[in-house]
């Protein structure tokens, strides 16, 4: 029972804590609060005269009846010992300096104190406590109404006249158009009217930032983040709509895939914590809303490499294409290990099918879906990303230490070895590779690798792994060409290397495309030939 009340007292001390500690910041950040502050600064700088020695009047009162003169007061001389005569002969020829009467401190040779330069008027420190939230700008918000005003060029907007509100006035990009008509108007209206706008405006976007704006589209009413079926409306209006994606509109089977696609890669990139939520907080670190908007200046949709690339799409569904025989949507680990050529050490694929690295959203045990492959192969062909490397430690940090040692990177290249003596290809020893990434990765702790270290080279981290588990990719860091490399890193500055795989792979897979539609074509051509002449 003690401890109960005990517990309790604790608790109604850290509540009365917390409060005291909320009024006490909101006492704070009040202006009147800082210029006393800024006040009482000043005053204590500056010199006292005889009438501020006691600013207080408690203390005058005390100090006038102890030290003022009075009749029942004795005289300070006759208080005093007598001097010496040594000493008073010494003081009358030398200073000839008497006891002031009265009890009066009165110095000799006065001097008045220097004036002390005046103290410079800090400016006021800004409110920064809100509890109900910060206040609205007045100026913005009168320049958010003379925007509203010029784009109702009438009384009531179309779903086409109503691009210009969302565009101008929200700051949010066309695809969301709809989705904004239906929350301001609500469901079955062809029409808003400016007033109910205005209603919408001031309950829901006035003083919020286009950012904020876009989560609370996106997001369901009672969420506080937003889900993958919540972009599943928006792609589907941004493939009805966009110049640059008109020729799905001939093949369905595949706007459904590229939907997929680009909502993954939104949720690879922001969802940090890959729990299947956005929250606020992660769509600000983001350049979502940036890329959302570039759709509406760029009609060619592979211009924009973050996200919507088509070619990027068919890249990643061609790859799955060819390593899922059965053309089910789902592989399994012999599926798997087709990928790129068989490049991947089988211990790597135990790795990844054993979900070390990252659990699988397929609905099958066992097996991989498309989304599952995407973030796979986006971690496997850059290898530059915080999450790309995360990814790989983890398959290589095989107890769990969050320390890859050199007993677990002897594991991993044994296998390495072997093939690479299968290819007659030269092998190099471990303690050499051991060595050279040591150089490479520079570890705080000689021979144990933290994700740190990683992060630290994340330019060239990607060899670490690349030795360990990608034979294909290993061979080519061997043989690797300086010039080549520098050719293609300046020829595309800004590429990650995601994109500089994507291009090169998208060429490819075009180039096989249009051979063997020729071949097709030479063959119809010859067969017809061959029926002529018999």
């Amino acid at each position: 029972m003690e401890a109960f009340s005990a517990y309790k007292e604790s608790v109604r001390y850290e509540l009365a804590k917390k409060k005291l500690d909320e009024n006490f910041l909101r006492w704070l950040s009040i202006p009147a609060t800082t210029q006393l502050i800024h006040k009482l600064i000043e005053e204590s700088g500056r010199p006292l005269s005889e009438s501020q020695t006691h600013p207080s009047p408690i203390f005058q009162n005390r100090i006038s009846t102890t030290n003022s003169p009075s009749i029942s007061s004795p005289k300070r001389s006759s208080l005093a010992p007598p001097l010496s005569p040594s000493a008073s002969y010494k003081l009358s020829s030398t200073h000839a300096v008497s006891l002031p009467p009265d009890g009066l401190h009165i110095t000799s040779n006065p001097q008045q104190p220097k004036p002390e330069p005046p103290v410079p008027v800090r400016p006021a420190i800004p409110q920064f406590y809100f509890p109900k939230g910060k206040p609205i700008d007045v100026e913005k918000s009168d320049a958010d109404m003379k925007a509203i005003q010029q784009a109702f060029i009438k009384e009531s907007l179309k779903l086409h006249e109503f691009v210009n509100v969302v565009k101008d006035v929200c700051g949010l990009p066309k695809v969301l158009v709809n989705k904004v008509f239906v929350m301001v108007a609500g469901e079955g209206r062809d029409s808003v009217t400016k007033q109910m706008f205005l209603k919408f405006w001031k309950a829901e976007f006035e003083g919020k930032k286009p950012i904020q704006r876009l989560f609370a589209t996106l997001k369901k009413p009672q969420n506080n983040y937003f889900e993958r079926d919540d972009f599943k409306p928006l792609m589907r209006i941004l493939m009805d709509t966009h110049p640059g994606l008109d020729f799905l509109k001939a093949t369905p089977e595949f706007q459904d895939r590229y939907a997929d696609t680009v909502v993954e890669r939104i949720f690879y990139v922001i969802d940090t914590n890959d729990d299947g939520k956005i929250t606020l907080r992660e769509l600000k670190r983001s350049n979502l809303l940036e890329i959302m908007q570039s759709l509406d200046e760029e009609e060619d949709i592979n211009k924009i490499k973050d996200y919507f690339s088509y070619e990027h799409f068919y890249v990643l569904y061609c790859k799955f294409w060819e390593i899922d025989t059965d053309h089910d949507f789902y592989i399994d680990k012999e599926d798997f290990s087709r990928y790129d050529g068989h490049t991947l050490s089988r211990k790597a694929i135990d790795r990844i099918f054993e979900q070390i690295p990252r659990k699988f959203k397929s609905d099958i045990p066992e097996k991989m879906n498309y989304e599952d492959f995407i973030w796979f192969m986006i971690n496997e062909e850059d290898k530059t990303s915080i999450r790309s490397l995360e990814y790989w430690f983890k398959v290589v940090d095989i107890d769990q230490n969050c320390i890859i040692t050199a007993y677990e990177m002897e594991y991993f290249y044994e296998e390495q070895l072997h093939r690479l003596e299968y290819l007659n290809q030269e092998a190099v020893p471990f303690k050499d590779v051991l060595c050279q990434m040591a150089d490479m990765i520079k570890p705080k702790v000689e021979n144990q690798f933290k994700i740190e270290d990683f992060k630290a080279q994340k330019q060239i981290s990607g060899v670490f792994f690349n030795c360990l588990l990608n034979l294909n990719k290993f061979v080519n860091y061997e043989q690797r060409d300086p010039f080549t490399i520098k050719h293609e890193q300046t020829e595309n500055p800004n590429f990650t290397d995601w994109d500089r795989y994507a291009l090169a792979e998208y060429v490819r897979l075009a180039m096989e495309e249009e051979n063997a539609e020729s071949s097709e074509v030479l063959d119809e051509v010859w067969d017809s030939d061959h029926e002529d002449a018999s």
